[in-house]
């Protein structure tokens, strides 16, 4: 048991020092959609020194309710991509590839909760590293 806390507090502190992995590009916060709308949602990969072997990344929307969302921890809503991502450099030293997803026709208007889902195994001796990326926006 004590191995298991050290090691997951290891694990968080290298997680915090090698910084965030991915970033959504697209949406942001704000963006206005309609149900069954096609949306083109960017990943971006920044800089990074950390060694991470990419295992997949998870594309969700979920509606919130009455003003308050999901933890996306505690659900995802729906998936609008769930697989593997191969990023490529666009001369910029930024690495992205977009996803073109359509939302579920049946979104009632309102706020909700786009999250982008990462899973790679980071360092040198690696580690799962799951992270969430979210955005705000609003079905119109």
């Amino acid at each position: 048991m004590k191995f298991f806390s050290v090691f997951t507090v290891l694990a968080a502190s290298a997680a915090a020092a090698f910084g965030q992995t991915i970033e959504l590009g697209f949406p942001q916060n704000g963006a206005n959609f309609h149900p069954n709308q096609e949306v083109t949602v960017q990943v971006v990969q920044p800089h990074s020194m950390a060694s991470c072997i990419q295992v997949g990344i998870a594309l969700a929307i979920n509606p919130c309710q009455n003003g308050a969302c999901v933890e996306p921890a505690t659900a995802l809503g729906d998936v609008l991509y769930a697989g593997p991502w191969t990023p490529t450099n666009q001369g910029s030293g930024q690495f992205f590839q977009n996803f073109t997803v359509t939302l579920p026709s049946y979104l009632e208007k309102g706020e909700a909760l786009f999250t982008l889902t990462h899973l790679c195994l980071l360092g040198g001796a690696p580690f799962p590293f799951l992270e969430f990326r979210n955005a705000t926006v609003n079905i119109v």
